[in-house]
């Protein structure tokens, strides 16, 4: 580029537009506000504050803004060298740094107009997160209660990871010694997306440590599902490749996909203390009836109460949660007290929404793998705001139902679709009630309360076999412990009748002198034999003493004709086949997630061809647990139901093995183990869940709608009264309620659709907020907007109404003429 110049005219500089590159002389000389602003005045930023040679519009700028957040995948790089082919121009490296420092000056302009909107809204501080989303924080007046008041979903990821830039030196020991070379940058992120790392060190694994025993109940000293999920086992201890600093985020969603807050995983993977941050961070704002979905749900409620956070949680009611997609890989009994077909007052809720966040984030990686920590932060929070903004606000209204497996060119359907299809399918669920009820009296259910006492039966029945009884653990450990020393007391026997006394200094008669170290080790191995046999005896006959004294046994010690020895072998051998068992379901989990994620879009070829191989290296590894489990089976009395590998391969859910694993009472006659009776309980279940998403829905629906009204109107009343002292300023304001509200036509229209369903029981008339910002500032502006947006509602309510009578009166017309008509033929013939 050519260097700039100060001509009579003014500076001349080479602007680069999206469709053009040109020098322009702008007319600006020595300017005391400094020749950068006054650039910025005409639309144009520079690349450097002085003297620059180059400067960038505003327009182009903004155009790679709303392409790159729309389409991560598009990198400066990409675009930059997209422009040179438009103006036939070969491109040049530093062409890029040029670019990157204009673009930021340009984030950095926008976030500090939003920041000055802001404060002239007063909606600094925690403003955004406590409005973050209409229909879960916004409150109206006389609306009905829900057992949770807020649903959030939260989860870890590790495709934004950042490579530390690192120096390898060496120490007096010649050790290598890894030292951050990376320039510091104390530029901070503006927005209250992340939080801070020191409020996230507060939950540190020794801190949680110490206080672990302090508050854990009977029923949460163990976790059956801790061996299922590698994030639960290492949650404490996680650590990181140390080629990377950041190696990913943990985030916290509302249920429509409203990012909530955010934090970095700094060289760990999902450490507790991520999620304990987040969880303190929304009960300080959210306060009471939170329900928190994560993945390893049922391991977090133990170390949120083991944890300092642990009773204010409680006292707020939080309640841990799993989602829908990974509760089916958990334990029977945790799937009973945590899946969301069971839980009271969750709807159809499925808790998975970050898993479809991440599906479209991840494409972020590439930015951000080689990034500044600044840089790598400011361009996740920009997607954030993005997809707040642009994408989860204008789904709202719409949704598509988590259990149908939607897929896009883009992965799932979007995290933020979500209201009037979730209604009709609630809708198409409740109609199969009818169809319920009479299978329910072909199997001789009276009512769904029986649904409910079989499911406290399963349970009562899972939690006893969580744990053998403790006197049938100490039988168990001392009948092995009499086998293993009957088994040592021979091993010794046959060494004293082997072994020939000889001096052991001397080489034995025959043998020529070797290597003094195998000559050694030949002549001490038999003493050594015998020697390790003695003290290994002596230490399972002390062992097998003090289990006598523990089961308090007189008489003489168990023989193999003692019934107390036999009872304690059939025991020995249902233990073998249920450890078995539990090693044939672990490899089934492995088989069931790897196939899943094989057969996912955007998953790689040389990731296919990995998980290809590891499922046949592991189906190996199947085929010989399924056959240690059927000798095992085999082995018990009577004997215990065998597997063929199609009964195996074709497992969907892992409630199939938790049935298998009862060896103390026989449950096949009981009616909640008949597939049948678990088909109509989860049946019954879904349909409970159903009716309580609409209530949720028609409190959320009608939320949108006064929220729409109510933004709207405190926008333009708040523009009116800031135009008489700060035009620019109100322009600003103008341009925000524009973003803020240019969705509510959208709204309005999607939710008139729900006022043709005949089952819809909301409503859309505009409702009054608890405490409205109009009602809080006082503000005496012309609110035209909502009278009018309201008076639109009131006047569909009114035709839907009528329209409904109306199509009621038609069908029993019909019904009468059809009536009549089948009389008419009876008679005829």
């Amino acid at each position: 580029m050519a260097p700039s110049a100060v001509s009579s005219g003014g500076l001349v500089i080479q602007v680069i537009d999206l469709f053009r590159s040109f020098r322009l002389e702008t007319g600006i000389n020595d300017n005391p506000s400094g020749i950068a602003t006054s650039l910025v005045a005409i639309g144009l930023i520079p690349s450097a504050p002085l003297d620059p040679t180059l400067a960038i519009s505003t327009r182009a700028l903004k155009f790679f803004d709303a392409m790159h957040l729309r389409c991560p995948h598009l990198l400066a790089q990409a675009f930059v060298k997209g422009l040179c082919v438009l103006h036939d121009a070969p491109y040049q490296p530093y062409f890029l740094c040029q670019f990157s420092i204009s673009y930021d000056i340009y984030i950095q302009i926008k976030n500090g107009v939003q920041s000055r909107v802001n404060e002239a809204l007063e909606r600094g501080g925690d403003w955004r997160l406590r409005n973050v989303c209409p229909g879960c924080t916004y409150r109206l007046e006389g609306e009905d209660s829900l057992v949770f008041s807020m649903l959030v979903t939260m989860d870890g990821n590790d495709s934004l990871k950042r490579v530390l830039r690192k120096t390898t030196m060496y120490n007096d020991d010649g050790q290598p010694v890894y030292t951050s070379n990376e320039t510091p940058d104390s530029r901070k992120v503006l927005g209250n997306y992340y939080l801070s790392r020191e409020r996230v060190d507060k939950w540190v694994k020794d801190r949680i440590r110490q206080t672990v025993p302090l508050h854990l109940s009977e029923d949460q000293e163990e976790n059956p599902c801790v061996s299922r999920w590698s994030n639960m086992v290492n949650e404490l201890t996680a650590r990181m490749w140390a080629v990377f600093n950041e190696t990913g985020i943990f985030l916290a969603l509302c249920r429509h996909g409203f990012v909530l807050v955010a934090v970095d995983m700094v060289q760990s993977g999902e450490m507790a203390k991520y999620p304990l941050s987040i969880v303190e961070s929304l009960l300080d704002v959210f306060g009471s009836g939170i329900g928190g979905g994560y993945d390893i749900g049922c391991k977090f409620k133990t170390t949120l109460a083991g944890s300092e956070l642990g009773p204010h949680a409680q006292s707020l009611g939080y309640t841990p949660l799993v989602g829908s997609f990974h509760g089916h890989a958990h334990n029977r009994l945790c799937q009973l007290s945590h899946l969301a077909t069971y839980v009271k007052g969750l709807g159809l809720e499925d808790l998975e929404g970050c898993e479809r966040f991440f599906l479209r984030s991840n494409a972020l990686a590439a930015s951000t793998r080689h990034t500044s920590p600044f840089h790598r932060q400011q361009q996740i929070v920009e997607y954030m705001k993005y997809t707040d903004t642009f994408e989860t606000s204008q789904n709202l209204s719409l949704f598509t139902f988590f259990f149908i497996p939607v897929f896009s060119t883009q992965g799932f359907v979007n995290p933020g679709e979500f209201l009037v299809q979730n209604y009709c399918q609630a809708l198409r669920i409740i109609e199969g009630e009818s169809t319920l009820l009479k299978k329910m009296e072909k199997q001789g259910i009276q009512d769904g309360k029986v649904f409910e006492k079989w499911l406290e039966e399963e349970r009562a029945y899972l939690k006893g076999l969580s744990q053998e009884p403790i006197e049938e653990t100490m039988a168990m450990e001392y009948y092995q412990s009499l086998v293993d020393l009957k088994s040592c007391r021979e091993k010794v026997k046959v060494i004293h009748t082997t072994y020939v006394k000889y001096d052991t200094t001397l080489p034995a008669p025959g043998i020529l002198a070797g290597p003094p170290s195998k000559l050694s080790a030949r002549k001490s191995t038999p003493e050594k034999q015998l020697k390790h046999a003695e003290e290994q005896e002596q230490r399972l006959l002390d062992k097998v003493q003090f289990l006598e004294q523990r089961l308090e046994l007189e008489g003489e010690r168990w023989t193999e004709s003692s019934p107390g020895f036999q009872q304690a072998a059939v025991l020995v051998s249902k233990r073998r086949y249920q450890r078995s068992l539990d090693e044939l379901e672990q490899l089934v989990v492995s088989r069931v997630f790897e196939l899943t994620r094989m057969n996912l879009s955007q998953t790689g070829y040389k990731l296919r061809k990995h998980i290809a191989k590891a499922l046949q290296s592991r189906s190996h590894g199947l085929a010989n647990a399924l056959k240690k489990y059927n000798v095992a089976a085999n082995a018990m009395t009577p004997k215990a139901p065998t597997l063929s590998w199609n009964n195996v391969v074709e497992y969907a859910f892992l409630a199939d093995f938790d049935l298998l694993r009862d060896c103390r009472q026989d449950i096949c006659e009981r009616p909640w183990a008949q597939p049948a009776n678990r088909v109509l309980m989860d049946t019954y279940f879904r349909i409970q869940r159903a009716y309580e998403e609409i209530q949720r829905l028609n409190v959320e629906i009608h939320c949108v709608i006064t929220h729409a009204v109510d933004e709207e109107a405190f926008l333009l009343a708040k523009e009116q009264e800031i135009r008489q002292s700060d035009r620019l300023l109100s322009h600003q304001i103008c341009r925000y309620c524009i973003v803020r509200t240019q969705f509510n036509g959208l709204h309005l229209k999607r939710f008139k659709k729900l006022l043709s369903l005949r089952g819809f029981s909301g409503t859309l008339i505009p409702g009054v907020g608890v405490l409205t910002q109009i009602q809080r500032h006082g503000l005496s502006a012309d609110l035209g907007a909502r009278g009018n947006l309201g008076t639109q509602c009131h006047h569909d309510m009114e035709i839907a109404e009528q329209d409904l009578e109306e199509g009621e009166h038609d069908e029993q017309v019909e019904q009468e003429l059809g009536d009549d008509l089948e009389a008419l033929i009876a008679v005829l013939s």
